[in-house]
């Protein structure tokens, strides 16, 4: 039955959500919870943490990384892989669909609330847009976009017959879609079961991977971020699981849940495979 459906599908693998697992963290006074079915990846993991001080002075910069313009605290990660009914080659897999936990802080300065969730729309992409097109760090692979147009401005300086201003515009619009950071769609308001989430993706015209971002705020200088990256490895295989993968995003944003935690509630060490009973009552989700 298992190829069978496979062969209708035209895959294996993917999120099974008749085999999933209810996790619980702890973000200050708060529980977050959500339903992920089970990795189809053979993997070693260690315990799992549940308890997320961000509030705790020193405890978000000490436990933070960084990727270009994403700063975050990891909360937790799920894989699940596409693969063809029968595999001939270890490296035939369609792509994998990625489901990333994270806490994110505004940087100092923001004036911003984001409870406010068309103000946080706005900022997450000017926060893009800001670091690939401002000043340039290395350390950081910050301004990307600026290096490649100052290249090409010596570029068109060296030449005999300069590139108007037509010609520069279209070259470097090429050059980043190529080789930088070009710009995304705008970020937006989407409802999922009466909760509201700010809905951005990272995108890239001459790729079909791409990254899913949901936010919403935690408080005045805090927001959750549930990311799911679309990783695309044969793009003529691309159309056969990207619906599935896309119902299973949707369906794993729904499941989330942020509750108020009781003082009285005890935080467990570690999360398990079945739902601890944290909270017996669920409260509304902020908005």
């Amino acid at each position: 039955m298992h190829l069978l459906k496979g062969y209708w599908r035209g895959f294996v693998g993917g999120p099974d959500f008749n085999d999933q697992q209810t996790l619980q963290f702890i973000l200050e006074d708060h529980q977050l919870s959500i339903n992920l079915p089970q990795s189809n990846l053979i993997t070693e993991e260690p315990p799992r943490p549940v308890n997320f001080p961000y509030k705790s002075e020193g405890w978000f910069d000490s436990h933070k990384e960084q990727q270009q313009h994403n700063s975050w605290v990891h909360i937790n990660t799920a894989l699940w892989m596409y693969l063809p009914v029968i595999s001939f080659t270890p490296s035939s897999e369609y792509g994998m669909l990625g489901c990333s936990l994270w806490i994110k802080r505004l940087p100092a300065g923001a004036k911003i609330d984001p409870f406010n969730l068309k103000a946080l729309a706005r900022f997450v992409i000017d926060e893009y847009d800001s670091f690939h097109n401002g000043d340039i760090d290395e350390n950081l692979a910050a301004g990307r976009n600026t290096q490649i147009k100052r290249d090409l401005e010596k570029e068109s300086a060296a030449r005999s017959t300069p590139y108007s201003e037509e010609r520069f515009a279209e070259a470097l619009k090429l050059d980043i879609e190529c080789h930088g950071q070009p710009p995304i769609p705008p970020a937006k308001i989407v409802n999922f079961d009466n909760h509201q989430w700010v809905f951005y993706q990272e995108v890239r015209a001459n790729s079909r991977s791409r990254k899913d971002y949901y936010c919403l705020g935690l408080d005045q200088q805090h927001y959750l971020v549930c990311r799911f990256t679309h990783r695309v490895d044969l793009g003529s295989k691309h159309k056969k699981w990207r619906d599935h993968a896309f119902a299973a995003q949707e369906k794993i944003i729904k499941s989330i849940a942020l509750t108020p935690i009781e003082e009285s509630v005890q935080i467990p060490t570690e999360n398990t495979a079945g739902r601890s009973n944290l909270l017996e009552t669920t409260a509304a989700q902020k908005s």
